[in-house]
């Protein structure tokens, strides 16, 4: 970690704190053998998490065909992985309300949106371990928060510049000299998650320049530009001629379906609106 960026952990208050039930969970992500009863029941115990994932269960987003009042409940109806999902999504966002300077309702939308995009790219190129890839890709940008409050004029700037159609991890290699992914790897370091889950998030600012390329990390990397583009001011033109295409084709999808699974993956209903309240 580069003196520069140790500067962003002097502060222990800035240091996010989730959830102990949301810490193991993401440990255990990708752990088919998780007691999960054992963590619902845990999930439980967290009110505020419990709450917005009810609420959300029985939104018209899921159009279930009764109540559910409990996690439990809601394990059978919606499945671990979905419920996985839910837990760990709420458990980070209301472990971070506010960010002087940061619309924390549109970081986490574009978080989320990075998420689901990298999930469904993962399950078109057959990455089996699309759970961590949905992880990592919630987290992936988590270290802007610690720019935004340990060097919030540079902060301010970089927004302003992405706003403008440039790419995030150039601004703040510009304006910083490190990125937000080696920010949030840092902090994943602190909350002791798994090495393969910081070595995809880290790599995800440039993938093709490791030494070994991960395909989790293209397949965020690709998810974040596609999030980035539905605010940017660019054109559908200029957004197409600048798609990550290798990056894309190192997955083993089609440069002539770019169009088609864009479309797609704009046209997906995340339903996070319900965990934002």
């Amino acid at each position: 970690m580069t003196i520069t960026i140790q500067k962003l952990f002097d502060h222990v208050e800035n240091i996010p704190k989730i959830p102990e039930v949301v810490r193991t969970l993401i440990k255990q992500v990708n752990d088919p053998n998780v007691d999960f009863s054992l963590i619902a029941e845990n999930v439980e115990k967290e009110q505020v998490i419990s709450v917005k994932i009810l609420r959300l269960v029985n939104s018209a987003h899921y159009g279930v065909p009764k109540q559910v009042g409990s996690i439990q409940q809601a394990i059978v109806i919606l499945g671990l992985t979905e419920l996985k999902k839910l837990i760990i999504t709420s458990g980070v966002i209301s472990a971070i309300s506010d960010v002087p300077g940061l619309n924390i309702d549109d970081f986490w939308l574009d978080n989320y949106r990075t998420a689901s995009y990298a999930e469904f790219i993962a399950k078109q190129s057959n990455i089996k371990d699309s759970d961590l890839i949905f992880t990592a890709g919630l987290l992936n940008n988590l270290g802007t928060i610690l720019i935004h409050l340990g060097e919030s004029d540079i902060a301010k700037q970089v927004q302003l510049d992405v706003r403008r159609g440039q790419d995030r991890v150039s601004v703040e290699q510009k304006h910083l000299g490190y990125t937000s992914q080696q920010v949030t790897a840092e902090l994943c370091k602190q909350w002791q998650f798994s090495d393969e889950l910081i070595e995809t998030i880290i790599n995800s600012s440039e993938p093709l320049s490791s030494d070994e390329i991960s395909l989790g990390s293209c397949a965020i990397s690709v998810a974040r530009f596609i999030s980035q583009s539905t605010y940017s001011e660019k054109t559908e033109e200029e957004i197409l001629a600048e798609f990550p295409r290798k990056e894309w084709q190192q997955l083993g999808l089609k440069e002539t379906e770019i169009e088609e699974k864009m479309a797609l993956m704009l046209e997906l209903d995340t339903g996070i609106e319900g965990l934002l309240d």
